[in-house]
């Protein structure tokens, strides 16, 4: 209250409303697991890191695409057509078809953590480590981690548990969890039991389970080299090019199995340029500029020069490596791709070599042996400075032109660049040759457009989890958090891996032991495939039975909370009391209107409690404690709809 000392009329302004309560979002999930890639040019690699992303494309643009397609067997009938694809255990990674079905069923921002590439094995350490890492990030209410169905029964139990164990701590998150993989009714109650068993029973309300997986039919990208050595007819292993008798196709496949091989041994033919001596002359480069930069000498100027002539081992070796090649328009692409990128650097690391040969005591294994750039190839590189030519920079006398010293330097740089350049430019040359061959037998050959056809519309499947988090923002979005995020049909999905009956549903919603229900996912004919069930793994509990009513409270006990900081270190007196008691009031209210609770009066709804002799005592005050009593009376879902019908008599 100011004081006032100078007659006059004043204004003063009086707030009369509560402040409010702004809610948080329910539905943003945090995924864990593994992916093609993990970078992004301005922030560099994503390892390890939580990102927001919101849509696939994003997810794409800084994770990579999905995993290559892994074939245990294609079998053809005896007209060559495609009949059945099995594919391999091996293909274990499910983060990028998860991510397709939380987008394609309502889905909208999410936080990824790539613990991996997708060549890693699925490590359960490396799937709880990301775990952790998602606990620094505030936002997200739900965790996922499908990659680890594929773990085996007790590395799923340990990354679940570690999950739970986050929810409970943080109190504003649920975790959405897999079961292993069952494709039949003995699997399915095997997993099942493996799952309750080693599950636990700590913080079993902050998870929700769901079973059976998806059956998914998601368009893939089949090659040659996905099919090769995997077709079957009548039982026995056949090539492709034994499907045709027209001697261009085979020419064709011949000329693609040559552009695979040579994408295959590109890495190894080229090792002396990317492996470790190139690394080192690279570093020692490094090493040799920081020392002249501090001490402009004779000593560090010759210890550059000599790095010109390191260099020469490496350009023979690439020009050796591309002539390796076995396709002709291959070798002929390396060739272009060196003399394009390396020989103009060098070109000019010459001339100015040449300028600065009167600073220089010449020695006759430094005299340039040709003039022409362009013969140097033929020539090869190690001839052009003689063995001796090191020793030769040792005569650096009397250097003054610092201008073109430092020019000479750039290019030697210029040039380490140039061989990178050429290294990628030989990859991209190979492999858009291999894409052009792919392009061209897909065309020209119908038996082998068959079976990538009918490869490409082979089932896969899929953990649900993805697809319930997509569910779980749709219902959201449509009716509200109180609403169970069941009898709702999932998109995207063909059919679940196995059938559930009554009886299977049965056992599963209803657990007598411990009461960890898991939410079945069923088939109805003319309606899809619906999620058929709400309950948290708290089944048999009557507080927190249902996944819509733990969801619910946890929104608004984040969204009170954090609208209550501006209560920290106010008077806790009544003025502050009736702030807080009337801001809440309000905000549950709304949601009383809105539906979220039940009652024909808000008084039945809801209660808010906060006072000294209601929830504080003198005491309380005098050590600066601020209790707020919230009840609320959550609608829950009806699960059972029970019909009684009588028979009535006729009474006229």
């Amino acid at each position: 209250m100011p004081t006032y000392r100078t007659p006059d009329v004043y204004v003063e302004e009086i707030s009369v409303f509560p402040p409010s309560v702004a809610e948080v979002e329910t539905a943003v999930p945090a995924f864990v697991g593994y992916t093609a890639r993990a970078a992004r040019i301005s922030a560099g690699d994503l390892h390890n890191l939580p990102t927001r992303i919101t849509s696939l494309l994003e997810f794409e643009s800084l994770f990579g695409g999905p995993p290559p397609l892994e074939l245990e067997r294609v079998d053809l009938d005896a007209g060559n057509r495609f009949q059945s694809a099995s594919l391999a255990a091996t293909n274990t990674k499910y983060l990028y078809d998860s991510m397709r079905l939380f987008f394609d069923n309502g889905g909208g921002k999410a936080w990824i953590t790539s613990v991996g590439d997708l060549d890693d094995s699925v490590d359960k350490d490396a799937m709880i480590e990301g775990l952790k890492r998602i606990a620094t990030v505030d936002e997200p209410t739900l965790l996922l981690f499908p990659d680890a169905a594929g773990l085996d029964a007790d590395g799923l139990a340990a990354v679940q548990m570690a999950a739970l164990n986050q929810c409970g701590k943080l109190g504003d998150r649920v975790a959405v969890l897999d079961t292993r993989l069952a494709t039949s009714k003995t699997a399915h109650t095997t997993t099942i039991g493996e799952f309750r068993d080693r599950i636990g029973i700590n913080h079993l309300k902050y998870g929700a389970a769901y079973a059976p997986w998806l059956k998914l039919n998601y368009p893939k990208n089949v090659n040659y080299a996905d099919l090769r050595g995997k077709l079957r007819k009548g039982g026995v292993a056949i090539s492709l090019n034994a499907l045709t008798g027209d001697p261009a196709i085979v020419a064709v496949i011949q000329g693609l199995e040559q552009a695979l091989a040579d994408v295959a041994g590109l890495p190894a033919r080229l090792a002396t340029v990317s492996g470790n001596p190139a690394l080192a002359i690279s570093d020692a480069y490094g090493t040799a500029a920081l020392a002249y930069q501090g001490d402009r000498s004779v000593d560090t100027l010759q210890d550059l020069f000599a790095l010109v002539f390191r260099i020469a081992p490496m350009i023979d070796a690439m020009a050796a490596g591309a002539g390796a090649f076995t396709h002709p328009g291959l070798r002929g692409d390396a060739g272009r791709t060196i003399t394009n990128t390396v020989l103009p650097a060098m070109s000019e690391l010459i001339a100015i070599e040449r300028e600065l040969e009167g600073k220089l005591t010449a020695a006759a294994s430094y005299t340039l042996q040709y003039s022409d750039v362009g013969a140097l190839i033929q020539a090869g590189w190690s001839t052009l400075f003689a063995a001796g030519a090191p020793a030769a920079a040792t005569a650096i006398s009397g250097a003054t032109d610092t201008e073109r010293l430092n020019s000479a330097f750039a290019h030697i740089q210029r040039l380490f660049g140039g061989i990178s350049s050429a290294l990628a430019g030989l990859e991209e040359s190979a492999a858009a040759y291999r894409d052009n061959a792919e392009a061209n037998l897909l065309e020209s050959f119908g038996t082998y457009r068959d079976i990538v056809r009918g490869v490409g519309n082979t089932l896969t499947t899929c953990p649900p989890s993805g697809a319930i988090a997509g569910i779980y923002a749709l219902v959201d979005n449509q009716r509200g958090v109180w609403k169970a995020p069941a009898n709702v049909s999932l998109t995207g999905v063909i059919a679940p891996t196995y059938a559930l009956d009554g009886d299977d549903t049965d056992s599963l919603n209803v657990d007598p032991t411990a009461g960890k229900s898991v939410n079945a996912i069923r088939a109805f004919v003319g309606k899809g495939t619906l999620v058929w069930g709400a309950r948290t793994l708290a089944g048999n509990d009557n507080e927190w039975r249902y996944v819509s009513v733990r969801r619910f409270f946890n929104m608004v006990e984040e969204s009170v909370k954090k609208s209550t900081y501006w209560a920290v270190f106010e008077p806790n007196d009544a003025n502050t009391w009736v702030k807080v008691r009337g801001m809440i009031e309000s905000y549950l209210t709304q949601k009383w209107r809105e539906g979220a609770l039940a009652g024909a009066t808000t008084k039945e709804a809801f209660f808010v409690r906060c006072g000294l002799g209601t929830t504080m005592n003198s005491q309380d005050i005098l050590e600066g404690r601020m209790y707020v009593e919230i009840g609320m009376a959550v609608v829950r879902p009806a699960e059972f709809i029970i019909l009684k019908f009588y028979h009535k008599l006729q009474t006229s």
